[in-house]
């Protein structure tokens, strides 16, 4: 099971590129603050219509979802998807491609997000 702390080795890890600014603060202990870095980039890819590195972040939080504790889950709820389910997408291609990169794990609780927002 990933705990809380190893979320941002496991962010460099996968993406070298946040490195620094995962280490602005001492995301070790700041779950939340982590998750928000993540996200926004994430949402920076798929704006950018970068859709293999969007997913690429996208099978790294199914990963910490389907393997993580409480916390980690609880931050990919609440930080996470609300925020990627929010972005506005220009045109259905769009819409196709980002539903397509979603993986399993995270395609209900992404699909409920969108709902709540309509």
């Amino acid at each position: 099971m990933i705990n809380q702390y190893e979320v941002p080795a496991m962010i460099e890890d996968a993406l070298p590129e946040l490195c620094k600014p995962l280490r602005q603060f001492p995301a070790v202990f700041h779950i939340y603050e982590t998750m928000s870095c993540f996200t926004v980039y994430t949402c920076k890819q798929i704006i950018r219509g970068d859709f293999a590195l969007a997913g690429r972040c996208l099978q790294l939080a199914d990963k910490l979802y389907s393997r993580g504790n409480e916390k980690v889950k609880y931050a990919i709820e609440q930080y996470f998807l609300p925020v990627l389910s929010a972005l506005p997408v220009q045109n259905a291609a769009e819409r196709i491609k980002l539903y397509s990169i979603i993986p399993s794990h995270l395609y209900s609780r992404f699909i409920n997000e969108q709902l709540k927002h309509s």
